[in-house]
């Protein structure tokens, strides 16, 4: 008698933990990097369209009143003598070139430009390439720090067209641009350089502090040397203990020693001068300007913090008209740097499985709360006990050290997405689903509540957080309305999308 086939078991639902998505071949391509770099070339080049299809400047106001005239003094007496001017004999009857600061004088990158293109193009399009820089320099860390192509990706992405990095432009602040540009890479020579013990990838530290000095932008450089020795003393903490080598740590400290060294040399043309001019001679250095009052001006209020998850809550400065709501003076660009990196940042801290995920958070909420200034009384700590900060001012600077973090931190969400999500737990997948469907809802009621009482839940922020609001800033904010009502619909939008594109993952 013929046996009867048995019936096929279906495999459960569930995916088994040594099952991994399958991804597009482009992402394990051996060339990803140039279709990445070609590709953020492109959007770079739509973003910046007007500019880079005419003939025209890139309007910047900083630009306009200075910035032109300082580069145009450089440039020609550049090329009619063959060497730096060391003195400026058109303002305030003379006054040193290299010691004052007078913008990016030994920045190659810049230089180049400033070579190559007439003066009023070669302004533009060096910001324009320090946005394509940020992707790059991202992308590069997000690798070096092992994470995946397409995780990488999105953080570069995220990073270099942050609005907090591209609003930069308007201002003209193009040392800002410069630094943001350049910072991952000394974290990504860093990483490589404390896992290899490589001397090369220290010398590339060096280069890059180098570099960042010569842009030069003292304050952003000394944030920058901040995360750098941080992350040095973490990661070298991190290495002891596991190790427990005395040895391995005198020669990772050695190798560190010697890339700030190298940096300090490489920029001492600028740095020295210009440091002891600034110290001692610089009329920056005068009656007026000290104390606790002046060091916190241009500050980050709550206003810009909410702006952190609401895009343009406190409005911004335009030719439009003067919607900026917020306690500075006026506002011509942000520091938001965008509602995905800081929520999928988040998701990447609830389930990505490394360590260094909390010094990046650690580095995060310090810049963020360094940038709030005096919004908070935390800031009184900077300014007695870190050293140079009562010469500063505008601490909201320092939120580049924010967006990098967050940046990263992206890469570890999208990568516990793509790859950790599929094998992890059924408990631990379902409280990922519930964070971004939570988050979803939280904007929507938002969204409906501004929506249907706009003017009502104004009012309420004002007497909680701004109760001495003048009328100028109440008729602007009444104004900004409906940019925030569509920047709630729109990000409540984006979540629920996100939630079922991770729910169609899940269930393959």
């Amino acid at each position: 008698m013929a046996k009867k086939k048995k019936k096929a078991v279906q495999a459960p639902r569930d995916i088994h933990p040594a099952r991994k998505p399958q991804f597009n071949r482009i992402f394990e391509s051996r060339y990803y990097f140039a279709y990445y770099a070609i590709a953020i070339a492109i959007l770079t080049i739509i973003l910046f369209r007007e500019f880079v299809f005419s003939n025209l400047m890139l309007f910047g106001s900083d630009t306009l009143l200075a910035g032109v005239y300082f580069r145009e003094f450089f440039v020609e007496y550049f090329k009619a003598h063959g060497s730096v001017p060391l003195w400026d004999p058109y303002i305030f009857g003379g006054m040193p070139f290299v010691d004052a600061f007078h913008g990016d004088i030994f920045y190659p990158i810049s230089f180049v430009f400033k070579m190559i293109f007439p003066l009023f193009r070669a302004l533009g399009w060096v910001l324009v390439f320090h946005v394509f820089l940020a992707g790059i320099s991202m992308f590069m860390c997000a690798r070096a720090f092992r994470f995946g192509n397409l995780a990488s990706s999105i953080a570069g992405i995220s990073y270099m067209f942050a609005p907090y990095l591209v609003s930069f432009v308007a201002p003209g602040h193009d040392g800002k641009m410069f630094v943001t540009a350049l910072f991952p890479f000394t974290m990504m020579f860093l990483e490589r350089g404390m896992e290899r013990k490589s001397y090369l990838d220290f010398i590339g530290l060096g280069t890059v502090i180098g570099l960042i000095i010569l842009t030069p932008h003292p304050q952003m450089a000394y944030f920058s040397l901040w995360a750098i020795g941080s992350y040095f003393i973490f990661k070298l903490a991190v290495r002891y203990r596991k190790e427990k080598s005395i040895r391995s740590s005198g020669i990772l400290t050695s190798l560190f020693v010697l890339a700030i060294i190298t940096g300090l040399a490489l920029s001492a043309i600028q740095f020295y001068p210009g440091y002891k001019y600034v110290k001692e001679h610089s009329p920056r250095s005068g009656e007026g300007r000290g104390g606790y009052e002046w060091a916190t001006s241009w500050s980050m209020h709550t206003e810009e913090a909410v702006g952190m998850l609401v895009p343009l809550f406190a409005g911004t400065d335009s030719a439009d008209g003067r919607l900026y709501w917020g306690r500075n003076l006026f506002k011509d660009n942000t520091e938001y740097i965008g509602v995905f990196p800081i929520l999928l940042g988040i998701l990447g801290l609830m389930f990505y499985r490394d360590t260094r995920k909390w010094y990046f958070l650690g580095l995060g909420i310090m810049s963020l709360i360094y940038a709030l200034g005096a919004t908070t009384p935390l800031f009184y700590l900077f300014y007695y006990f870190v050293p140079n900060v009562k010469s500063m001012r505008a601490p909201s600077m320092i939120i580049f050290l924010f967006s990098f973090s967050f940046a990263l931190l992206t890469a570890a969400g999208v990568q516990y997405i793509l790859s950790g999500f599929l094998s992890d737990k059924p408990d631990r997948r379902g409280k990922a689903l519930k964070y971004l469907m939570i988050t979803a809802i939280v904007y929507a009621v938002f969204a409906l509540l501004w929506t249907v009482a706009g003017t009502g839940m104004l009012g309420l922020y004002r007497s909680i957080f701004y109760s001495n609001m003048a009328q100028a800033k109440l008729t602007a904010a009444e104004g900004n309305l409906g940019t925030i009502i569509a920047s709630l619909w729109l990000v409540a939008v984006l979540f629920g999308a996100t939630f079922f594109v991770v729910k169609m993952i899940a269930t393959r």
